[in-house]
């Protein structure tokens, strides 16, 4: 059943018109109809699935992270929704901000990265 719909899943993807690469956020605050919205979702947990690789890719290979997350948590669909929407909130996001940029600033603020000893700022020289 799984590999069903994720072959249900890739087929939608790669018929659909290079235009509706990106999600924007008005779309996905007043999809057109279900069909529309079940997408959505699945994009936002695509893009979290992303997100979280290209981190793994980074720490793996000495890079900055992109954020911070506890390595026991899972974050759930509603959890990742949640985090994109208070991300949107905190900015003033206008309609057509793409909801993956989104849930990555969201992520970096709710799992930030402490700054490494040699990018924290130095105090101020006592004069």
């Amino acid at each position: 059943m799984s590999k069903w719909i994720m072959s249900a899943c890739f087929l939608a993807l790669t018929a659909a018109p290079a235009a509706a690469v990106d999600v924007r956020l008005d779309s996905y605050r007043n999809p057109k109809n279900e069909n529309f919205r079940i997408f959505n979702h699945m994009y936002l947990d695509g893009v979290r699935g992303g997100l979280m690789a290209s981190n793994a890719w980074l720490k793996r290979h000495g890079g900055q992270m992109l954020f911070c997350m506890p390595g026991d948590l899972a974050l759930t669909s509603e959890q990742t929704e949640e985090i994109m929407l208070k991300s949107a909130d905190k900015r003033s996001a206008k309609g057509e901000v793409v909801i993956a940029l989104l849930l990555l600033w969201g992520m970096q603020d709710t799992y930030p990265c402490e700054k490494p000893a040699s990018q924290q700022t130095a105090p101020a020289p006592a004069d």
